[in-house]
C-alpha cells in the first residue's frame, strides 16, 4: 500500500517545518497544525489544508475555509485526499467544528 502524502510532500512547497522555503514564505500553518493531526491519515493539518486559514497556495496566502473552499476543492491534492477518504466532507466538519468551539470559549 501507498503512503498518504501531506499537502507539502504533494505540492512540494518547502514550507513544512525544516523545508527548503521556510525562509521565504513561513512554516504553513496546515503544517503545524496540532488540532487537525491524523485527520484523513495525515500530520497535523497536512490532508485537511483546505479547512486551515492561512494556507499558501497559488502564489498568494488564501483566507479562511469559506472564502478559498471553491478554489480547492479544484486542487488535484484536496481531489487526491477525497479518492483515498471515505468522510472527507464529515471530517471537515468535526475540525471546522472543533475550530468554533474553541474561538467560542475564548470569547
Amino acid at each position: 500500500m501507498t503512503r498518504k502524502l501531506n499537502c507539502w510532500e504533494f505540492k512540494k512547497c518547502g514550507r513544512e517545518p525544516g523545508g527548503n522555503k521556510v525562509d521565504e514564505f513561513g512554516v504553513c500553518p496546515a503544517a503545524i497544525e496540532k488540532k487537525a493531526d491524523g485527520i484523513n491519515s495525515g500530520t497535523m493539518g497536512g490532508r485537511i489544508c483546505w479547512a486551515v486559514s492561512g494556507t499558501y497556495c497559488r502564489g498568494k496566502v488564501q483566507g479562511i475555509f469559506a472564502a478559498k473552499i471553491t478554489s480547492c476543492a479544484s486542487c488535484a491534492f484536496f481531489n487526491q485526499v477525497d479518492k483515498e477518504e471515505q468522510n472527507i466532507l464529515e471530517e471537515t466538519e468535526k475540525y471546522l467544528k472543533r475550530i468554533e468551539a474553541e474561538q467560542s470559549r475564548k470569547l
